[in-house]
């Protein structure tokens, strides 16, 4: 009879990779919106690359386009930071079930804003 840690090792084989799968975002460009605080929705492209394992996002809106840093892609959620100006502002955005993401982000002021991403079209 196998041993529990030999199970264990067998599981996290399986399990592991399908997991590490689920947070990666697609390659591409991404559309949608930015809400700054208290002011009306601009359009904005959202260009996803990987570099090795790192994922690269830069966001593009009102003439503007800037890197995001921290990208940090989970199972749910995917978490960032940018920096308009001289404020720096970090995003929260939730998975939905059509595979976009939206949230808020939270500049240095505690002001609120949101961003909703569509992933590219297949």
């Amino acid at each position: 009879m196998p041993s529990l840690h030999k199970v264990l090792i067998g599981l996290m084989t399986l399990v592991l990779p399908a997991s590490l799968a689920a947070q990666k975002l697609t390659a591409g460009t991404w559309t949608g919106t930015i809400s700054p605080p208290d002011q009306a929705a601009l359009d904005a492209s959202f260009v996803v690359r990987m570099a090795g394992d790192t994922t690269k996002l830069t966001l593009m809106a009102g003439g503007m386009e800037l890197e995001a840093s921290d990208v940090k892609v989970e199972s749910t959620r995917l978490l960032f930071s940018w920096a308009p100006g001289d404020a720096t502002v970090k995003c929260t955005l939730l998975l939905r079930d059509d595979k976009s993401y939206s949230g808020d982000c939270t500049d240095d002021k505690g002001e609120k804003g949101t961003i909703v991403m569509r992933p590219p079209k297949p």
